[in-house]
């Protein structure tokens, strides 16, 4: 199977176009002035760039970013003007110092959904105005910092427009590709999936918090790395310069591009920050009109300029050279030894308040086996399979995998360990394809490398009939190839459990009979299966072993055919006690 991906492909040759036409801007007059503006939009595009990987892929709202680019700034001025440090040392300082920042803000703050970060980050403008302004033997205060020292290169000194306009532009172009390589990449994929779903990301193995503060950090390196190079263009710093309307502006700018786009970000910084001088002989309006422009674009175009084009797939399907990827559809479990039960759980419960949802539930799994657990709605079988997974903590109880209690692990923990799950409604990632969603499952393997996870993915999708909407998105495949898709992410993690939540629901008998022959292609590959789901049609074609759940606990477990014979669960689960065992086999 080979995998294209080619640097200079045609998309991404696109998507390098905005940056180009950068490029030729000194070619096309000697305006010092113009120049000057082109070379301060080059700088704010640097942030712009890294706050689109916070807010755009990352979904973290930053409302006090230009605090990072003041960091930049003043470390270089005053490094450089009262240390006598060289430029080339004061500008990764200043970095290391806001990525510290990101680090101790992030910490606490990202570890918690909503708009945390944008709370915390709201009071960084008017906190730093204080500081600079109050240590004024340091900062100059509100007069500032004077006379920043230019950039040298040995006895060469930066100082014409057009010399640094295309030094600037370069720094522009290695921003770009980094940050290009870093969204297209495992990492930038694992930004999408906690941008859109949390909880889903999580049962994939990606550690929500850990990518969360990564990308914090990342966009705060890129806005110190565009205050220190304004600084020594400007050869001047000020309070001034960097308070709360610079950080609104810039995501201001982002917004009207569009977020999750970098080319978005490149044409939202561009037209918003040339539209200034566009209107110099009617500045009055200058507000009015950025007013306007901003509320067409939220009215008609809400995911920006960049948002009126289609996404195009990350990872585009592969050819898929079939004979290569037959075998290696379910050379999936992770080599672990075995010894005892596989799943042990040991006086378990969950509790909402008041509400047992699972009460002091204790049983095994041993490995091999495709294990069944049904009951009636509200018996506790999704929190269980939650409290497995991760997704819930236990009020009370032991949990063990393969020997090791994995109770107080977090849900990605637990993935990386072998536990896969799917949901009970269908958890996919919108704005990714079937095929990047199922690569997403490949953090549970961090042993993978990325083409290897592409790899199994894309065999995946061709072992499971979905090579044909590799390409498309959730939105454009039916019910049954949504289903297909969520277990193919959960398989790529290659894990010893998967934990399948009402798979079966909605699906007609042949897809049923296509759930139950993928059940048993995965057994007869190693890897156990607890099923939830009350077609029982596919319950009882599937299953070796039954646990029947009522208000929360355990009445019952077995063999199929023991226990649809049972007198209790046939009163609790079918509410009846006179069904024939042949009728408990049809969907209910």
């Amino acid at each position: 199977m080979k995998i294209r991906a080619s640097l200079f492909s045609r998309p991404r040759a696109l998507l390098w176009l905005p940056m180009l036409l950068l490029g030729v801007i000194p070619l096309m007059g000697s305006d010092e002035y113009q120049l000057s503006v082109w070379t301060f939009i080059l700088l704010a595009l640097i942030v712009v760039l890294g706050l689109d990987v916070l807010l755009g892929f990352g979904g973290q709202l930053s409302l006090g970013h230009g605090v990072f680019v003041a960091i930049g700034a003043y470390s270089s001025a005053l490094l450089t003007t009262k240390a006598g440090w060289s430029g080339w040392l004061a500008m990764p300082s200043g970095m290391a110092v806001a990525a510290l920042l990101a680090l101790i803000v992030g910490v606490p703050t990202l570890r918690l959904r909503g708009y945390y970060l944008a709370m915390a980050t709201l009071g960084f403008p008017v906190v730093l105005d204080g500081v600079l302004r109050h240590a004024s033997a340091w900062t100059g205060g509100s007069s500032g910092v004077t006379g920043v020292p230019r950039l040298t290169f040995g006895s060469f000194v930066l100082k014409d427009p057009s010399q640094l306009y295309w030094f600037i532009f370069g720094v522009v172009c290695v921003v770009f590709f980094v940050t290009e390589q870093l969204v297209r990449s495992r990492f930038g994929l694992a930004l999408k999936a906690v941008h859109a779903d949390e909880a889903a990301a999580s049962a994939r193995g990606i550690n929500v918090a850990q990518t969360k503060v990564f990308a914090f950090m990342f966009s705060a390196v890129l806005a110190s790395l565009s205050g220190s190079l304004y600084a020594h263009y400007v050869q001047f710093v000020a309070p001034d310069t960097f308070g709360i309307s610079y950080s609104i502006m810039l995501i201001v700018l982002l917004v009207v591009g569009g977020v999750g786009r970098l080319w978005g970000a490149v044409l939202g910084t561009v037209a918003m920050m040339w539209l200034p001088e566009m209107l110099r002989s009617t500045s009055t309006w200058e507000p009015v009109v950025y007013g306007v422009i901003l509320a067409i674009v939220l009215l008609f175009a809400p995911q920006g300029i960049a948002g009126l084009v289609r996404r195009r797939a990350t990872i585009p399907m592969a050819l898929v050279d079939r004979s290569s990827s037959a075998d290696m559809a379910f050379a999936l479990r992770k080599d672990v030894t075995i010894a005892g039960p596989l799943l042990a759980l040991d006086g378990v419960s969950k509790n909402f308040g008041g509400v047992h949802a699972v009460s002091a539930l204790s049983y095994q799994l041993a490995p091999g086996l495709v294990q069944s657990i049904i009951g009636p709605n509200g018996a506790g079988k999704s929190t269980l399979l939650a409290l497995v997974a991760g997704t819930l903590p236990p009020s009370a109880g032991e949990i063990r995998f393969c020997g090791l209690r994995i109770d107080t692990l977090p849900a990605h923990s637990r993935a990386r360990l072998g536990i896969g799950r799917t949901f009970q409604h269908i958890r996919l990632i919108p704005g990714l394809t079937v095929l990047e969603n199922v690569v997403i499952g490949g953090h549970a393997a961090p042993s993978d490398s990325d083409a290897q996870t592409r790899l199994l993915a894309s065999a995946l999708l061709d072992r499971l009939g979905l090579a044909g909407v590799a390409d498309a998105y959730p939105a454009e495949i039916n019910q049954f190839q949504c289903r297909l898709t969520e277990i193919a992410a959960a398989l790529a993690g290659r894990p010893c459990l998967l934990l399948l939540d009402e798979p079966g629901a909605g699906l007609s008998s042949v897809e049923i009979s296509q759930l139950v022959e993928l059940l048993r292609s995965l057994r007869e590959g190693g890897i156990s299966v607890v099923l939830v789901d009350h077609v029982m049609s596919l319950v009882m074609a599937s299953a070796q072993e039954i646990l029947v759940l009522e208000h929360g606990m355990l009445i019952a477990q077995g063999a199929p055919a023991e226990v649809v014979r049972n007198e209790h669960v046939r009163a609790a689960y079918l509410g009846r006690s006179t069904v024939p065992a042949s009728q408990a086999e049809q969907p209910v």
